[in-house]
């Protein structure tokens, strides 16, 4: 189960993403990861280990 829920702002805690706002739009079951958009078009998948709240 995860921390985050859609909706949430969220940011990468590496990458080249890094320290961008982004939302949390979709868990993928099969393996854990969580879809993340990033402005209006930029759409990645994470670990949960990978993200962290937007502060």
């Amino acid at each position: 189960m995860s921390s985050f829920s859609i909706g949430d702002g969220v940011r990468a805690t590496d990458g080249p993403m890094q320290h961008q706002y982004g939302t949390v739009v979709y868990f993928r079951e099969d393996d854990g990861t969580i879809l993340v958009r990033f402005g209006g078009s930029q759409q990645l998948y994470f670990r949960e280990d990978e993200l962290e709240p937007w502060a």
